[in-house]
């Protein structure tokens, strides 16, 4: 014959062992004392004995009712324990993910990679030019991002770099000036490509200026002017790039530092999973590997 012990009964002993007694147990578990001493007498009913060889000012418990409450501790904790994997597992975590534009090529990839590590998440992409999303980790609105510029914020990890290209086409290849089309403030693509300008003889004037990136893809496919786009990038093949011989050479801008910017409050597993995924699934836009790279893997089955 099976003598199957109540978890709630448990729990009103473990109570009442750490609160120091039944009133007290009572209050922290919502109860009635009644109801708390009624719990008490089934345990006592299951065990054949008492569960206190005392119940004044100072609780004492039997030698059974010692044991029987370190049995309590484990199994109410194992209780709890299996309760929270399965919650978590019916209410994925939401994980706020910014993404830099010039990369949402590799977006698919990426969320497939990092959700294979960590399946009990429910990622939410939000989009926008590398300096705002990182701010926004800061603050801690996002939870991580994938940006283009150097690993400087506290937490932030290099993911390599990323080379660059001209995309665009002229009119007229004998213009004297170049124009060149670019995302606005704050950019930190666009201060790179301006430095590079500024570096080379050829006169060059902003032909065009806007917010987002669809919109400087726009201008460019529309021949308003030339930027500057990942190379080897899915989704750069978009805009034509301008042929050696209708346009003299333009300075090669060098490779941007792409990071993976990480909130002060993301815990270390997303991070560790968000990071490798980035490694695993950007790596057509990279050409070199920063040193964190060399660290082992994340098994697939990492889950917290």
């Amino acid at each position: 014959m099976y003598r199957n012990l109540d978890v709630g009964q448990l729990r009103t002993l473990v109570t009442i062992v750490r609160t120091g007694g039944f009133r007290r147990a009572a209050k922290a578990l919502s109860l009635t004392q009644p109801a708390v001493s009624q719990h008490i007498r089934r345990l006592e009913a299951v065990l054949g004995g008492p569960v206190f060889a005392s119940t004044g000012r100072r609780l004492e418990l039997t030698d059974a009712g010692r044991e029987l409450y370190h049995y309590a501790c484990r199994l109410v904790a194992l209780n709890d324990e299996a309760a929270d994997r399965i919650s978590a597992a019916e209410h994925p975590a939401r994980v706020d993910i910014g993404v830099s534009p010039y990369l949402e090529g590799a977006l698919p990839e990426f969320l497939a990679a990092l959700v294979e590590l960590m399946p009990r998440i429910r990622p939410t992409v939000h989009t926008g030019l590398s300096d705002p999303l990182a701010a926004r980790v800061t603050a801690g609105e996002l939870d991580l991002a994938l940006v283009l510029r150097p690993a400087r914020d506290p937490g932030s990890r290099p993911v390599g770099a990323v080379p660059l290209a001209w995309y665009g086409s002229l009119p007229s290849p004998a213009s004297g000036s170049v124009p060149i089309a670019l995302c606005g403030e704050p950019c930190s693509l666009r201060r790179h490509v301006l430095a590079a300008l500024t570096a080379q003889e050829r006169p060059w004037h902003l032909a065009y200026e806007g917010p987002d990136v669809p919109g400087l893809r726009a201008a460019v496919a529309a021949g308003l002017g030339l930027t500057c786009l990942p190379a080897h990038s899915p989704d750069s093949a978009t805009a034509p790039r301008p042929l050696p011989e209708t346009l003299p050479p333009l300075p090669a801008p060098d490779p941007v530092p792409m990071s993976l910017a990480v909130a002060p409050a993301t815990g270390a597993a997303l991070a560790d999973a968000a990071f490798f995924a980035a490694r695993r699934t950007l790596r057509p836009y990279l050409t070199t590997d920063p040193p964190s790279a060399a660290r082992p893997p994340l098994p697939a089955a990492a889950t917290s």
